[in-house]
């Protein structure tokens, strides 16, 4: 099986942890601050992002307590996919920090961006 791909029964209990790479970070993670948000969603083939048929959204206080990695356990209830036909789907995986960080100067500068974690990627729904 590819990297990354996910596969599920309909109508089952999903989860997963899931946590941000970060090269530039002291311990290799990005750990989600201030008013940042995680969110998944799962598309048809040619639909996107914003018009996900599944959408979570996960913030600070999503993070495992005391973890310094910021792992995530990233959920679908029964009752995000028992409606959805069996067959194939596409999820993404997509950052959007909003929060400030110290500048040299000690001023706040107001970090706001999105970034793509994971782009579509096949996840298959079984009857």
């Amino acid at each position: 099986m590819a990297i990354n791909i996910l596969q599920m029964n309909r109508g089952d209990t999903f989860q997963f942890d899931f946590n941000i790479n970060n090269e530039l970070s002291e311990n290799g993670y990005y750990v989600l601050q201030g008013n940042d948000a995680l969110y998944f969603g799962v598309m048809d083939p040619n639909q996107m992002f914003e018009d996900a048929l599944v959408k979570k959204k996960y913030t600070a206080s999503n993070i495992h307590a005391g973890d310094a990695t910021g792992t995530i356990t990233i959920k679908l209830e029964p009752e995000d996919t028992i409606d959805l036909l069996p067959g194939r789907y596409y999820y993404m995986i997509k950052l959007k920090m909003d929060h400030y960080v110290a500048s040299d100067e000690g001023d706040a500068i107001h970090v706001e961006s999105v970034t793509t974690i994971i782009n579509k990627t096949k996840f298959f729904i079984f009857d």
